[in-house]
């Protein structure tokens, strides 16, 4: 009986750790063809944030003044655009027809190179003002966020199994594990999703 009281008293604090380790942001690890993903945020008090959009992951390198970044198109040139600072934490990329102003989020992870870490911008798009988010990360690997809408749902933890419900959406209900920190859930219907922190 006490072993059966003692369980009884960790089994929350255990429900606690596991959804301690889910705390934070992440990124589909599979898109569409279009680049079309999703985004997670779980906080605490067992709400989580899920926003679907661009989730686009893409090389770059810096050639003098330049950062150059992948075809916009199939087979067409690379974006080559021009770094303007002002400042550690301010940042304008420029194109013959484009300029976009970037904020530094957090502290700059080497100030060797300058660009690594986390940027936002606001861009309009299809007549709305849309968040971007940019991860440029050592060794040429970069990251683009576009969130489309923010939602906010539930989520429970229960040993193994995670509970997600989100309005409008089917519930996301089964086993769920952090494996080499990638998440696995299971998908709506079935087969599985998996995210990576951003």
């Amino acid at each position: 009986m006490r072993k059966f009281l003692i369980l009884l008293a960790i089994l929350p604090l255990l429900a606690d750790e596991d959804s301690t380790k889910l705390l934070g942001r992440w990124r589909s690890l599979e898109t569409s063809q279009g680049g079309i993903g999703a985004m997670l945020e779980f906080r605490k008090g067992g709400v989580v944030d899920f926003s679907p959009g661009a989730v686009v992951e893409m090389k770059y390198r810096i050639e003098g003044d330049q950062v150059i970044l992948p075809p916009a198109t199939v087979n067409g040139p690379e974006v080559k655009q021009t770094l303007e600072w002002s400042g550690d934490d301010k940042l304008r990329l420029k194109s013959a027809d484009m300029s976009i102003e970037l904020a530094r989020q957090g502290s700059a992870p080497d100030a060797k190179v300058p660009i690594l870490g986390e940027w936002t911008s606001s861009r309009e798009m299809a007549g709305k003002m849309m968040r971007l988010r940019y991860f440029f990360y050592p060794a040429g690997k970069g990251l683009l966020l576009i969130p489309f809408v923010k939602q906010s749902g539930t989520y429970s933890i229960r040993g193994e199994s995670i509970r997600l419900e989100l309005p409008g959406h089917d519930l996301v209900e089964g086993k769920f594990k952090i494996d080499g920190g990638v998440l696995i859930i299971p998908g709506p219907h079935r087969g599985e999703s998996r995210f990576a922190r951003y």
